[in-house]
């Protein structure tokens, strides 16, 4: 069973966000409800993250050919590196993980984040599934970056969990 092309709505951020990434500049959260229950925030991450369309793949390699040229750390969506000193979910590291809730993300000289994926009973039958980005700027490059991306990354999260690919978890 999946939740493909539920809609995704804007909520409110967790105040839980603050100390993810305390004096953070940014925060949003998104939320879907999957048609399943017994989802753990790692398959919900995996399910959002892994399979991203190819359209967002490109954009993906068009950031990572430009943020190169500043010595910023790129990421390749969807593809998780095996010789990583540290475990990844869909090319982003793992920073920690529970049933109910993954973090992932990394510190750069530009800006830190982490996006928080949160899971929710949603009745006998459904899980709620919210997807936090959290970015703390540390100097202008990072300020100009997170202007510059804000419009792409909503579309972006918003797309990933609407096409997130939810599968009923192993019994």
């Amino acid at each position: 069973m999946s939740a493909a092309y539920a809609e995704a709505n804007l909520v409110t951020p967790s105040p839980e966000c603050e100390t993810l990434l305390p004096g953070h500049d940014f925060v949003d959260a998104y939320q879907v409800r999957a048609d399943l229950s017994g989802l753990t925030a790692l398959q919900a991450a995996e399910a959002i993250i892994k399979h991203p369309p190819a359209w967002i793949r490109q954009l993906n390699a068009t950031r990572n050919r430009v943020v190169r040229l500043f010595r910023l750390r790129a990421v390749e969506i969807g593809v998780d590196d095996p010789r990583a000193v540290q475990r990844t979910v869909g090319g982003f590291p793992l920073v920690s993980q529970s049933e109910r809730e993954v973090v992932l993300g990394f510190d750069d000289m530009h800006l830190d984040f982490r996006i928080s994926i949160k899971v929710a009973p949603d009745g006998p039958t459904a899980t709620q599934v919210t997807v936090s980005t959290i970015v703390k700027t540390n100097n202008l490059l990072g300020r100009t970056y997170l202007a510059t991306i804000m419009p792409f990354h909503r579309l972006i999260v918003r797309h990933l969990l609407e096409h997130a690919r939810f599968q009923q978890p192993a019994s």
